[in-house]
């Protein structure tokens, strides 16, 4: 009993590696390692470890990665820095593009209840391909109330199914034979 105990936890184990690899997080700490190149007026600001942020609220501002990247999701926030003062907006749009710039992926991010420092919006992404972000001029139409959000914390390259399914299964078909094999015994 102990051998198929044992067995069966050895199963487990490898079944528990058979699932998602794991992400790359770029928290955008240290400006000089951001993983990422800015454009327009996105700017990176130290507080709170380290995030960018929106600088101008009538000009568009990007996020442009080397290669085409898988994005899971980021982080967002109505305010461009801790103990920022000034009036916040409420909703942005965000496109992102592929390397021959068609759309992949857009949302309309509504940050109305995310206007404190402590206060962070998951934007699920889950999208292929991309090779830059667009995040539109909060103050250009149809949203005149210009503010400057800020984005935190980008997963990456987070995949599901990294085993191959013939592969999944041949390590199903061993556990489950090494099992009878135990119990025979």
């Amino acid at each position: 009993m102990r051998k198929l105990l044992s067995l069966a936890v050895a199963v487990l184990v490898i079944a528990g590696f058979a699932g998602k690899a794991s992400a790359t997080m770029l928290t955008f700490d240290d400006p000089s390692t951001l993983g990422v190149t800015l454009g327009g007026q996105m700017t990176w600001n130290g507080d709170g470890g380290g995030h960018l942020y929106n600088e101008q609220y009538d000009s568009n501002d990007f996020i442009y990665f080397t290669s085409p990247t898988r994005v899971n999701s980021f982080q967002m926030n109505a305010m461009p820095w801790e103990g920022y003062g000034g009036g916040s907006g409420r909703f942005i749009d965000i496109a992102a593009f592929d390397s021959s710039h068609q759309q992949v992926w857009a949302s309309t991010i509504d940050l109305t209840n995310y206007t404190a420092w402590n206060t962070w919006l998951n934007v699920s992404v889950d999208t292929e391909n991309i090779s830059s972000f667009t995040f539109y001029a909060p103050g250009n139409a149809p949203y005149y109330n210009g503010f400057w959000p800020s984005v935190d914390n980008m997963s990456i390259n987070e995949t599901s199914n990294v085993v191959p399914e013939p592969i999944s299964l041949l390590l199903f078909g061993t556990g489950l034979s090494g099992l009878a094999f135990a119990r025979r015994k």
